[in-house]
């Protein structure tokens, strides 16, 4: 009985190990692609960026499918071995920490990528506040003239979306094999001093707010004009 019960831990560790390397080695790829796309998009080759933008989409929803492998293992055997996922546990405040740094690095850099937003339109921010982003994006969507940059922005808001539901089914995950009040004060950290919360992540507001405005202003345009045109 005790051969049996050594036998399948050490199967379940080995499935833990094996799940890990397989997703930081995606994160290695991902960070990497991350920068080649920065690269890219300042030497103003959106085309070739915009494919990678979308291989990035895809590596987000990759890296949920790995996590979700851990559904495989045990219930129990998880929870021993859980110090090998490098879980912290300390209380209920602070009670789940992924301690990736190349996780953490990742979901930083595919936000910043919002900061690229004014080499695509080719426009500077306003420093006032005004809606020059917003008025550039309008103009872009609505000429057609430039599907590559068209491509990539709708790429970048892709990886949003996709950076989004990873951290929303990460928090499923984690209520499925450690408990719901586990995944209630899920963190991921950002530094060794500070932890942010994985519901602030999938959570917050838009990354793209002009890109969001200029869509949001064609749509009540094009509505507009069609309710006119019945009339």
């Amino acid at each position: 009985m005790g051969y049996f019960s050594n036998t399948k831990e050490l199967q379940e560790n080995q499935m833990l190990y094996t799940i890990h390397q397989i997703l930081e080695s995606w994160i290695y790829v991902s960070v990497n692609l991350l920068y080649r796309i920065e690269s890219r998009i300042e030497d103003g080759n959106f085309e070739k960026a915009s494919s990678d933008v979308y291989l990035l989409e895809r590596s987000w929803k990759l890296l949920a499918e790995i996590e979700d492998l851990h559904i495989l293992m045990d219930p129990e055997d998880f929870l021993k071995v859980k110090k090998q996922l490098k879980i912290k546990s300390t209380s209920q405040n602070d009670a789940f920490c992924f301690w990736s740094k190349g996780l953490v690095e990742m979901a930083k850099m595919s936000k910043e990528l919002r900061q690229k937003v004014p080499a695509v339109l080719e426009v500077e921010v306003d420093p006032t506040g005004g809606p020059r982003l917003q008025e550039a994006a309008m103009k872009l969507y609505s000429r057609k003239t430039e599907y590559e940059k068209i491509h990539l922005l709708q790429g970048m808001q892709a990886v949003e979306s996709a950076a989004k539901r990873f951290f929303f089914g990460y928090q499923k995950l984690v209520a499925t094999m450690m408990g719901s009040a586990e995944a209630n004060a899920n963190r991921t950290v950002a530094s060794h001093e500070s932890c942010d919360s994985l519901t602030q992540v999938f959570m917050e507001p838009p990354y793209y707010p002009s890109l969001d405005a200029a869509k949001t202003f064609l749509g009540e345009f094009w509505s507009q004009l069609g309710c006119n045109g019945r009339h």
